[in-house]
């Protein structure tokens, strides 16, 4: 496809390049051999413009804090603070960032149970779902789920459940132990992996169509059993399923960066921010039920109530 980069010199002057039929892999190694000087990729590019039309200068708004000197707010602080340097256009870094966090919540709630062989990721859940302190509001975003992610979840568990290795198997069980073992086993037989280990296309597509349906809160039916979930068992599949794997592969290296890839699209975008903002979403929750002073109830409702609609405007529609 045809398009024109806008390239900042060093000096900070912009430099057009002549619109021109270039691959990702010749504007990496450019981009690699230009640096310090940069300039954008097609779809980073196509997000600018999406921004710019709806009246936007970020994709996420911080909800303003009060000061403490507390040691654990101002640790989390630490990586909130370089999450939010990578936005507006690397929303994948700034999910890295605020998992970090979140993720250091998780053990520390697992030994506040007692129990260590206890799922820190349900512990988790169950605290933010049950402690008087929260909003609750985060879970706006389930009903939202972009459809990327629906079909990132459930591809990730059909390929789980043709390999052998222990980290597809903790995958696996971690699906089961969220929507239940008869769904996931009858989502894996309706649309099984292929000979590559992962689905078609087609199937692909239809199992994160359904996954769709059934984070809008419809009832659904599978291989003649009808399933619904609560927004429990929803939050415990992003947390563990989704989240928490889309961390490892990044962290692991097995995914390709996504927006300097020629696949990359608008939806790449919605399925980086989606987990950008239940991230956060999730960290304004610890925020309140540590009881570190330094926001309201109210006020981190009405933030993620704000950034869903934010999320919404950006992304409603895009596959």
């Amino acid at each position: 496809m045809p398009f024109s980069l806008r390239h900042e010199g060093i000096d900070g002057k912009a430099i057009f390049i002549k619109e021109t039929l270039v691959d990702t892999k010749q504007l990496r190694v450019k981009y690699h051999n230009d640096w310090p000087a940069k300039f954008p990729f097609p779809v980073e590019e196509k997000f600018a413009s999406k921004m710019q039309s709806a009246g936007l200068s970020q994709g996420l708004v911080a909800v303003p804090l009060e000061f403490t000197s507390d040691h654990q707010f101002q640790f989390y602080l630490g990586y909130l603070i370089d999450a939010l340097d990578m936005l507006p256009m690397r929303p994948d870094l700034a999910f890295e960032h605020i998992w970090k966090a979140v993720d250091a919540e998780f053990f520390i709630v697992q030994a506040e149970i007692g129990n260590q062989k206890a799922s820190r990721f349900d512990g988790f859940v169950d605290k933010v779902l049950g402690d008087s302190n929260t909003a609750g509001a985060f879970v706006d975003y389930i009903r939202i789920i972009p459809h990327q992610t629906c079909e990132y979840a459930a591809k990730r568990v059909i390929q789980a459940s043709a390999a052998t290795d222990q980290n597809s198997g903790i995958l696996l069980n971690r699906a089961k132990q969220s929507l239940g073992e008869q769904f996931i086993t009858s989502l894996v037989e309706k649309y099984p992996a292929g000979p590559s280990g992962k689905p078609s296309p087609g199937d692909q597509r239809k199992a994160g169509r359904l996954l769709k349906i059934v984070f809008s809160g419809t009832e659904v039916e599978l291989r003649g059993s009808s399933f619904t979930f609560s927004q429990e068992n929803l939050m415990k599949f992003l947390v563990k399923v989704v989240l928490a794997n889309s961390r490892n592969e990044r962290f692991h290296g097995s995914v390709f960066p996504p927006f300097r890839s020629s696949s990359a699209k608008l939806s790449t975008y919605a399925h980086a921010y989606f987990l950008l903002h239940l991230s956060y979403s999730l960290l304004l929750e610890v925020f309140l039920y540590r009881e570190h002073g330094v926001v309201t109830t109210n006020a981190v409702k009405s933030a993620i109530q704000h950034n869903a609609n934010l999320f919404k405007l950006l992304f409603e529609g895009v596959e």
